[in-house]
């Protein structure tokens, strides 16, 4: 199905900009109805359509964007002018359409913010109301400028976190190769020469070896039943309940608990403090920054913490309720928010847990390494032994 971006109001009076997947027009409409918004204007798009905070445009290519946006306002060309420019030099296909569809439609006479705005499947939510806060207070140079510096970070700390996924996996997988190789081809082997001696073999022996024969047999079953296990699951975890059992999982974790909660509170302070610098109130920050987290688990108690800042409560005091961020945190926002400095303490906080995650994910990649040689090594090491100590019994009889 089309991509559909449409412009409108609210029942509030306020701006309802977005995009959605439809058939035609018509859905558009009766989709916007039933929300009571009433649309300006509904075109289609060329673009395509996935949602998820950075579905369709990553992080680096956002930071690319930006910098090279902020750069437009130095060189006095309109930001028409520079849509145009960046359209035709992108390499990302759907930002390419997007900046020159953006510049056909602010061509119409519709502000940047709003022409962005239609574009919610490209751009994350908390970069749209960058863009607004921008564009109303005049800051839009300084907006593009710090949004450049805060997406090269996130860049960077998705690429440490696939780094330190990617090499114990390949390992893991490399280990279970070895193993198969042994039990599949390896055993059978010996189990037809000791066979043939016509010797009784030892318990432990009898045991690999009637699990060779069992492998040998079933494998295909067995890869079955693993694949359709894992597809299970990761289905399981596509859907909204499963998302929130995962990403709690992935809070409470040994193995993922200190890097998930680092992360997460680097990427809550560091987004915090760019809007408090852009002047905007603690409580439309926390709505803001909400699906920046990336966790459903997390995002439900942020939504009850809004609404108890709501109610009055003191921001600390919300953070140490939700229950992951960590004590150093806490106290880097109580005394941000007495000194009157918040939006400093939180961007030192974002450093400090950026470099913590550094760390983490250092140590965890070292400690792995050798883990995972013992591992192999001590299953390596049984089924040898298994084979080689009735060989060495047998030929100390013939001996």
């Amino acid at each position: 199905m089309p991509t559909f971006l449409y412009t409108g109001v609210n029942a509030q009076g306020y701006p309802a900009n977005g995009s959605m997947k439809a058939a035609d027009n018509n859905e558009v409409k009766a989709y916007l109805e039933s929300r009571e918004i009433a649309a300006n204007t509904i075109f289609e798009s060329e673009t395509d359509y996935k949602k998820g905070l950075y579905a369709l445009v990553k992080p680096a290519e956002l930071a690319l964007f930006c910098k090279q946006t902020s750069v437009l306002f130095y060189s006095h060309m309109t930001l028409m002018e520079g849509m145009k420019l960046l359209g035709e030099q992108n390499d990302n296909k759907n930002l390419k359409i997007t900046l020159n569809e953006m510049y056909d439609i602010m061509d119409q006479g519709h502000t940047f913010a709003t022409a962005a705005g239609m574009y919610t499947h490209i751009f994350p939510s908390y970069m749209l109301n960058m863009i607004t806060i921008g564009e109303q207070s005049g800051t839009l140079d300084n907006i593009f400028n710090t949004m450049s510096a805060y997406y090269e970070k996130e860049a960077k700390l998705r690429k440490r976190l696939r780094s330190a996924v990617a090499y114990p996996a390949m390992l893991s997988v490399l280990m279970v190769a070895i193993i198969l190789l042994l039990i599949l081809q390896v055993l059978p082997m010996f189990n037809s020469i000791l066979t043939d001696m016509g010797e009784d073999l030892p318990a432990a022996t009898a045991l690999i070896f009637g699990a060779s024969n069992f492998l040998g047999k079933y494998i295909w079953i067995i890869g079955i039943l693993l694949a359709s296990a894992v597809f299970g699951a990761l289905y399981y975890i596509s859907t909204e309940k499963g998302k929130i059992w995962f990403d709690k999982f992935k809070l409470n974790s040994f193995f993922t608990k200190y890097i998930s909660r680092r992360g997460i509170t680097a990427r809550v302070a560091r987004s915090l403090a760019l809007l408090i610098k852009s002047g905007v109130q603690i409580l439309n920050a926390m709505e803001i920054i909400t699906p920046l987290v990336e966790n459903k688990f997390l995002e439900e108690r942020f939504v009850t913490a809004t609404e108890e800042i709501r109610d009055g409560k003191d921001l600390a005091e919300v953070f140490s309720d939700i229950g992951v961020f960590p004590p150093l945190f806490i106290r880097m926002v109580v005394i941000g928010q007495k000194a009157g400095h918040l939006d400093e303490m939180l961007d030192k906080s974002s450093s400090v847990f950026d470099d913590e995650v550094d760390d983490a994910i250092e140590r965890l990649t070292v400690m792995i390494e050798p883990i995972l040689i013992i591992i192999l090594s001590v299953i390596v090491g049984i089924i040898l032994l298994s084979v080689m100590l009735p060989m060495i019994d047998i030929m100390s009889v013939i001996g």
